[in-house]
């Protein structure tokens, strides 16, 4: 699954919203909350909800690429490792000095695809949610220019 959008403000912007996690609740409709250590091997605590959830998930994935103002990569699993991991991914691409391609995908893998790839609902959820995340990111990062 994935998702793009052309925002109106340079990387550095852009990468220092995305990596301000304490202000994710101020700003992000999808990813409630995350913490811990930015840093390549590190576990971070991610809290995802889609708005017709009442809890969401929390998650404890392990940040497995980090390219500063281009890429912060995160894998995790859900329950246990091999049943469904997800390797969420949020990519700058630069395409002049004040014009970025914000790019957010999930892959995913394990024993549960079969079942989850089965449900158009669950698919389309997830890319609302990220098209939803990825408006709110365009919103803050171009009206702080």
């Amino acid at each position: 699954m994935s998702t793009e959008i052309e925002i109106f403000a340079s990387v550095d912007r852009i990468w220092q919203i995305l990596m301000d996690f304490a202000a994710y609740p101020n700003w992000n409709p999808y990813i409630k909350e995350i913490s811990g250590e930015v840093k390549e091997g590190s576990k971070i605590k991610v809290h995802m909800k889609q708005e017709w959830e009442k809890n969401g998930v929390t998650l404890r994935p392990r940040i497995i690429r980090l390219n500063p103002g281009k890429e912060l990569t995160w894998k995790g699993s859900f329950f246990f490792p091999g049943l469904l991991d997800g390797e969420h991914s949020l990519i700058l691409e630069e395409i002049s000095g004040h014009k970025v391609r914000f790019i957010q995908k999930e892959i995913f893998n394990g024993i549960a695809i079969p079942i989850i790839s089965t449900s158009w609902s669950i698919e389309k959820g997830t890319v609302r949610s990220f098209g939803d995340m990825n408006n709110a990111l365009k919103k803050r990062a171009e009206r702080a220019r």
